[in-house]
Parts: C-alpha cells; structure tokens; sequence
C-alpha cells in the first residue's frame, strides 16, 4: 500500500511541475510575445510618423513653389505705377493663380499698405501696414512666411506667403496667398492621425506657421525638433510632453527642400497604445479556446506528416527502382543492337549497303545510350546526340572532313530523336559518299533551328560537286523524304556551293496538322 501511495504521490508531484513547467513556459512566451508586438508598435509607429512627415513636407513643398510661382506671376501683372492699376482686370489676376488648390485667396496692397486687389469675397477696405509680414517685406525681405493668422473677416485660421513688389529697388507693393490652414486638417484625416496626432509646420526660427488641432501662435524655438535637426534633416525621436500642449508622442520631421520650413508629423501614444492593448486583447480571446484545437491540430498533422513521409519514402523507393529498370533496358537494348551490328559485320553483304545498315542501326544505338547516361528517359538532348553521331559517321569514312554545328538546345520524346538519327544518319553518308569522294577533306556544316511557329529547320549542307537535279529520285533521296515524312515534315535539296537539303518538321508530334 505505501508504495502504491507514493507511487501516487509520485505521480502527482511529476504531472504538477510538469503543469507548472508548462505554465511557466506559456507565461515567458506570452511575454515574449507581448514585448515583441510592443516593439513592433513602436516601429510601425516611428516609420509611419516619417513617412507621414515626408508625405507632409511634399504636399506643402509644392503648395509653397505654387503659391510662389503664382506670386511671381502677380507680379508680372500688376503694373509698377500705382496710377495704371486700374487698367487691369481681375481676369489677368485670376489666371495668374489658376495653378493654386482651391481655397487659397489672393491679394494685392499698395506700398503704404491699402488693398488693392483681392480674390476673397466680400472684402472690406484692408491695411495691412501693421502686420507682421508687410514690415518685413518694406525691410527689404523679398518673400515671407507668415505665422498662422487669424481672417478678420470670417475668424478663418490661415497662414500667408507675401512677396514684395518694387521698381528699381523701390516698394511699390505685396502681393500675398492666403493659404487655409484646413489644408493641414484634410492632410491630417487623409493620413488616419486620429485622436491628439498632430501636423504642424514650424519656421526654422521656431515660429508656429500652421497646426491641426490648431493652436494659438507661439514660439517653437525650444523644441526638440531643432536640437534632432543637428544630427538629420529627417528623422523620429519621442517626446514625453509637447512643448505646445504637454501631449507625449511620436514625432516624425522633415526639412523642406528650398523652404526654411520642417514638417512634422505627430502620432498621440496612447493612439499607438491602443492598437496594441487592442491586439493584445485579441490575443488573449482566442488564445485559451485555440490553445486545446491547435494541439490537437498539432497532434493530427504530425501524425499525417509521418504517413506522408512513410509514403515519400515508398514513392523514393519505387522511382529507383524504375529508374534503374529504365537505365538497365535502355543499356540492354543498345547491348542487343551492337550485336546486331556485330552480326551485320559478319554478313557477306555489299559493302555500301553493310555501311549503311550499319550507320541506321548506330543512329538507335546513341539514342538508348544518350538516355541511359543522361537518365533522361522522356526526351533526349539533341545537340550532343547529332554531335556524336556524326562523328562516328566521318570516323567510319576515314577523311578528314571539318564539321561545322549550328544547333539550337533543343529537345525531342526519344522516337522523334531516333527518326531524326536516322535522317542525320542518312544525309551524312549521302555527302560522304557523294561529296567527298576521291577527296581527303573538305566542309560539312550541319544546323538545327527551332523557329517561332514551333518548327524545326535541319539543314546539312556540303562543299562538294552538288547533286544532279532532275526529278528522278534515286534510293538516297527516297529514304531522306521517307524519314522527313515520319517527323511529319518534308524536305528540299538544292545546289549552293555544293549540295544542301533542308527538312522542316514540327517539334512536337501533331502540330503541322494542328496548323
């Protein structure tokens, strides 16, 4: 009984630690995988404040060179003396700002100040001479970004570029774009900131330009913002309390190429935060009812991977087999037919019809062997098949014959291969019985082309006297249409520089009667 007890007990104490171990073994990789999605939070968030800050500095680098283009060709319509601007129409005006976003307004103020022209509607009589951006512009300052700005006729927030117009280095006016800041707002929704994410446009000097969620005007020149830019003119860093309204964030900068302008692009943390307490929630909902399904997913698909394996290593098995089995009568065909050719040798025979024979015979004998050394048992490689035979051909001759190859790499089932063996084997005994005799060398050039319709042109072409053209066909000429015709093809013989015969057939069986 106390064995059986502490048998038990045994037991009990194992399968608990065991409990426990695997406790503690989900609970650490739980937590690694917390920390791991925290920091991929965090990531996501830092790469998308910078691209949204770049997105930001584009958008507003072009509105800036628009809006100074557009200035620019104010310029050019306003006429210098204050006495002949009432000869332009508000038309010529329009059009030189036909390349602004909608929204934007422009104006035009006299030297001391007084508006003179202006897009917006229902305009009252205007001085600007107090503000900010004309003093800078009579300081001699060519174009100027103002602060964000306040319309005193509709309470818009905006933000204005001003250029200066003289003659001769004399003020004679400004022209100025009032750009909305709601164009930062539609940025804004645009790029999904939601909740306290900001956008903001900030002056090198550190003056506020724009902002959405807006706020008061204020002096930025104390952000971390300018003490990031000594290292980059782009980048992310964090920010535990914005110095405009104590929110922390992640901030995303960028410069503006040719403005004294940085983009920034702010992402609220407890915005980032939320999508990862919302995952880690998701997790939590799906991870105690999945965790029994996927170890019995586990379980099954191990134990299927095992059947497959078993079953791989049947099909392993069996392919060697075959593939020896295919390698061994392939060996053995060709075994049997050099004994065929063995017994040709024997036979009292006509010498040119014993060669011939023979030649028909090695034309099979390479298919079988370019198969079996390959063990490429479906088709055969026919560049180094032709090759092969055709020198044991010349060998067979005895002359020294240079053979010239213009073969494409293609490839052919292994009876296509042994009719065009058969067909080489032909053309070739036909140069050498023809073309080179009574000669001790000369030229053969064999070519093989595939075209773009999917047809093979062989062509097997000699220096020798030519061949007599007649319409009669002697036994050669025959047996080369009879082997074209078995490819499915046809063949012509002509004279050029020696005799040449060309033979067109498909690649595959089937296709000429396709076409």
């Amino acid at each position: 009984m106390d064995q059986a007890i502490k048998g038990t007990r045994l037991s009990t104490t194992v399968v608990r630690n065991l409990g426990l171990l695997m406790l503690v073994l989900i609970t650490v990789l739980g937590a690694l995988l917390v920390a791991k999605e925290y920091r991929s939070e965090q990531s996501n968030a830092r790469v998308r404040v910078q691209t949204s800050a770049q997105v930001v500095a584009t958008q507003f680098g072009w509105i800036f060179a628009a809006s100074s283009q557009a200035l620019w060709r104010i310029e050019d319509v306003v006429p210098r003396e204050e006495a002949e601007r009432g000869s332009i129409s508000i038309a010529d005006l329009d059009d030189a700002v036909r390349d602004l976003p909608s929204g934007f307004q422009y104006a035009v103020y006299d030297a001391s100040g007084r508006l003179t022209y202006t897009s917006a509607p229902d305009s009252a009589e205007r001085d600007v001479s107090q503000s900010d951006y004309f003093k800078q512009l009579v300081s001699g300052m060519e174009i100027y970004l103002s602060p964000m700005l306040t319309e005193t006729v509709n309470g818009e927030q905006i933000f204005v570029m001003a250029r200066r117009l003289d003659t001769d280095g004399v003020l004679t006016g400004v022209a100025t774009i009032a750009i909305p800041v709601s164009t930062l707002a539609r940025l804004k929704e645009s790029l999904e900131f939601i909740d306290r994410s900001s956008i903001t446009l900030i002056r090198m000097d550190g003056t506020l330009i724009a902002r959405s969620p807006p706020i008061e005007s204020m002096d930025l020149s104390k952000s971390p913002v300018f003490e990031a830019m000594k290292t980059a003119p782009s980048g992310v860093y964090d920010s535990r309390a914005s110095p405009a309204d104590g929110v922390a964030r992640i901030v995303g900068y960028w410069k503006l190429d040719a403005w004294p302008v940085v983009a920034i692009a702010a992402l609220d943390q407890h915005s980032v935060m939320a999508n990862f307490w919302r995952t880690i929630s998701i997790w939590l909902a799906i991870a105690v009812p999945a965790a029994a399904a996927l170890g019995y997913l586990v379980y099954k698909m191990i134990a299927l991977l095992r059947t497959d394996e078993a079953r791989q290593t049947e099909l392993a098995k069996a392919n060697d087999r075959n593939t020896f089995l295919l390698r061994e009568i392939h060996h053995r065909v060709k075994n049997n037919l050099q004994t065929v050719m063995s017994l040709v040798r024997l036979q009292k025979m006509a010498p040119e019809d014993k060669k011939s024979l023979l030649g028909r015979i090695a034309a099979m004998v390479a298919v079988h062997e370019e198969m079996y050394s390959s063990d490429k048992f479906e088709s055969v490689e026919v560049a180094p098949y032709l090759q092969k035979l055709t020198r044991e051909i010349a060998q067979g001759y005895g002359q020294a014959v240079v053979i010239t190859y213009d073969i494409n790499p293609i490839s052919l089932s292994g009876d296509r291969a042994m009719q065009l063996g058969l067909l080489i084997n032909e053309l070739v005994s036909n140069a050498f019985k023809h073309a080179y005799h009574g000669r001790q060398d000369g030229t053969l050039r064999v070519s093989l082309k595939q075209r773009d319709d999917d047809m093979i042109a062989l062509t097997v072409a000699d220096d020798g006297p030519g061949i007599a053209i007649d319409g009669k066909q002697n036994m050669g000429s025959r047996l080369v249409e009879a082997f074209a015709r078995q490819l499915g093809g046809s063949s012509t013989i002509s004279n050029e520089n020696g005799a040449l015969v060309e033979v067109t057939f498909p690649l595959e069986y089937g296709t000429a009667a396709a076409a």
